[in-house]
């Protein structure tokens, strides 16, 4: 590949997924409780344990919070950076994606096909999510996709790597240095992926020589040295909680059953990659056709055996979320940029033509949803229609066209046009249209009620009747959640320190009665109203204060 075709793939990327990682509040409950827990470790000094408040948070390794709070640390100046500070490393992880996308696209393909499969990975809706978000699963896929480079070049390479270390990505010190960081990121959900990669590709090629080539001993004793040193402290600190709560309740409770009320039957992620490969997910048809015709290419033949059994593995767990699925995307836009620049008279000769025009439609209604979306979320959350939501819609509108023409004429070049409209529309939606649903991001005007407050340096928020963790990251560590009567008794037996009191409207006339009793007069000084997204109930918190203080 040539500069000019870098300079095209990064900067649509960068356009894509940056607008917005200011500018979003800290979102519930996942990202609140990572990037909170994060801020405790700076702000403890403890690298060891994950806490969220008083809580261990032993549901995923170390590997997400060390990079969080050193990202906190280097660009935020420490835990009271901003969100976008833990955000980063999910953001770069993004843009690593794209970047590994289209290396290993042009190496399968051309520059062309490289260009068009960085475009579509770093536009699909997934990858755009969970850039903004201070979570483990952009970070798990990039391990995972370099991890599958090193073990592609393995497998499809005729002789065996001389030794561990070879110096290039055929070497399998990158297989399993990369599996290794995965493993500190989010357990073995990378060994599930390469796993089955691995039995699929042995079985369908009727032999075992990949397993040959891979230099277990020397991969498992590093993966031993990157990983040991960690789960030894961890359990020299927690005793087996770690393991009991990572691997039983947060691994093993997620196979069985649909855990916290995730569960979905099979097809569901069949059915929600239209959606998350969006706006792309016209050239998945292709892309899958094109798969099956050139399936005796072992380079073709390994991406087959890269998607088909994760999809298959995550299919019959019983829990389901959309990012589950998300470390076969990038093999699917390979398989898409491939499809699209060499690719495309596979359809015009009449192979699977009813399923790519099926997409297409479906695609489109798709677009002119999220082009109307800033009317529907203003009109609902913020009681009008701003020259926000005008613009928005224009410029969805514009995307809808160009949709079409894409739709029509499937090309790189538009592509090209297709992906600046994408990036235009995703700046207004992520930077703008969101932060400014007010009704949402409850905890933030709780903020900015009780930072209005004087003579209230060093407050402390007592809050009964709404509980999510974006309160806690806004307000800090000590923040408390409690119940009507102990948030009276707290306010009670602190009169002399600033506590403030958010009282949901729910637990207001007991909190109010309770106060009365301790003969303490409390004043209200100012209300929040919205919509607690987690539930999907509607929220009215009055913040109160002591008349005295």
């Amino acid at each position: 590949m040539l500069i000019r075709h870098w300079i095209i793939v990064l900067s649509i990327a960068l356009m894509a997924l940056i607008p917005g990682i200011l500018q979003i509040p800290v979102m519930d409950r996942d990202e609140a409780r990572y990037a909170q827990a994060s801020r405790q470790m700076l702000e403890t000094g403890d690298l060891i344990d994950i806490r969220f408040q008083n809580l261990p948070r032993y549901v995923k390794p170390i590997g997400i919070y060390w990079l969080q709070a050193a990202s906190a640390k280097i660009f935020g100046g420490g835990p009271q950076a901003g969100i976008w500070a833990y955000r980063l490393p999910s953001l770069l992880a993004a843009i690593g994606i794209v970047a590994m996308t289209t290396w290993m696209s042009a190496q399968l393909g051309s520059a062309e096909s490289g260009v068009a499969s960085g475009i579509v990975i770093a536009l699909a809706l997934i990858t755009a999510v969970e850039a903004r978000t201070a979570k483990t699963d952009a970070l798990l896929v990039a391990t995972i996709l370099a991890a599958q480079i090193a073990l592609h070049r393995i497998a499809t390479h005729p002789k065996r790597p001389e030794r561990f270390f070879t110096g290039r990505l055929r070497s399998p010190l990158a297989f399993w240095m990369f599996h290794g960081i995965g493993l500190l990121i989010k357990g073995p959900i990378i060994t599930l992926v390469i796993g089955t990669t691995i039995i699929f590709w042995c079985l369908w090629n009727n032999n075992r020589q990949l397993l040959q080539r891979l230099y277990w001993l020397s991969g498992i004793v590093l993966n031993i040295i990157i990983v040991a040193p960690w789960i030894i402290a961890i359990s020299i600190n927690s005793g087996t909680s770690f393991l009991e709560q990572s691997i039983g309740h947060a691994l093993m409770g997620k196979i069985a059953r649909g855990d916290d009320h995730h569960g979905a039957p099979p097809g569901y992620h069949m059915l929600l990659f239209i959606l998350a490969f969006w706006p792309c997910t016209t050239l998945a048809a292709g892309g899958a056709i094109l798969a099956w015709t050139r399936r005796i290419s072992p380079d073709i033949r390994f991406l087959i055996c890269w998607i088909v059994p994760t999809l298959i593995v995550f299919e019959l767990i019983a829990t389901k979320l959309p990012h589950y699925t998300f470390p076969v995307y990038p093999a699917i836009a390979i398989l898409a940029g491939v499809f699209l620049t060499t690719g495309t008279n596979l359809v015009s000769l009449g192979k699977g033509l009813i399923a790519q025009k099926l997409l297409n439609v479906i695609v489109i209604l798709i677009s002119v949803l999220f082009a109307i979306f800033p009317f529907f979320a203003e009109i609902y959350l913020a009681n009008g229609v701003t020259f926000l939501s005008i613009s928005t819609f224009s410029a969805g509108i514009i995307l809808v066209i160009l949709m079409i023409r894409f739709s029509i004429e499937l090309s790189l070049l538009r592509l090209i046009h297709l992906a600046v409209s994408v990036c235009i529309f995703y700046t207004l939606i992520f930077a703008k249209v969101i932060p400014s649903l007010t009704s949402l991001w409850i905890a933030r005007s709780l903020y900015q009620v009780v930072s209005k407050e004087e003579n209230c340096k060093n407050r402390r928020l007592v809050i009964a009747g709404f509980s999510e963790p974006s309160v806690v990251f806004f307000h800090g560590t000590n923040t408390q959640f409690s119940n009507a009567e102990e948030a009276a008794k707290l306010l009670n037996n602190n009169q002399s320190t600033c506590v403030l009191a958010a009282i949901e409207h729910s637990q207001q006339k007991k909190f109010l009665a309770d106060s009365a009793e301790l003969y303490m007069k409390v004043k209200p000084i100012g209300k929040v109203c919205g919509l607690n997204y987690s539930h999907g109930n509607k929220v009215n918190i009055t913040v109160y204060r002591l008349v005295n203080q």
